[in-house]
């Protein structure tokens, strides 16, 4: 049994922390909605610290294998947008849901302009 206190999380993120990404990510294209521009501000102040400003200092896959912070921006946008706004259970990477919703959608549009490989 899921004890209390994650049972009251669960319920919070469900009743709170959740959005349309259809608003922001086109399901078709998997182009983010956001201003590459100000995206690059944010994650090259943010998130360069740990991820590289070409967001290849860490490779989520085994090698030889090689997904970057570009490969989920183009691949899966609905994760990296996850990501961006609650983080990465069991390391280091900090939620950004203090931004606003479009400040999170900048960044992934900016993420999606990464090298993927």
């Amino acid at each position: 049994m899921m004890p209390r206190s994650a049972m009251e999380k669960l319920a919070l993120f469900l009743s709170l922390g959740q959005i349309d990404m259809d608003r922001f990510i086109d399901r078709a294209t998997k182009k983010a909605g956001g201003d590459i521009g100000h995206g690059a501000q944010f994650y090259q102040t943010i998130c360069a610290n740990c991820h590289g400003y070409d967001g290849k200092e860490i490779n989520f896959k085994e090698e030889p294998k090689k997904e970057y912070v570009g490969t989920v921006g183009r691949d899966n946008p609905w994760e990296g947008l996850h990501k961006i706004r609650f983080g990465q259970p069991g390391v280091g990477m900090v939620s950004l849901s203090v931004l606003p919703v479009q400040q999170q959608v900048d960044i992934l549009a900016y993420t999606q302009t990464l090298p993927a490989k």
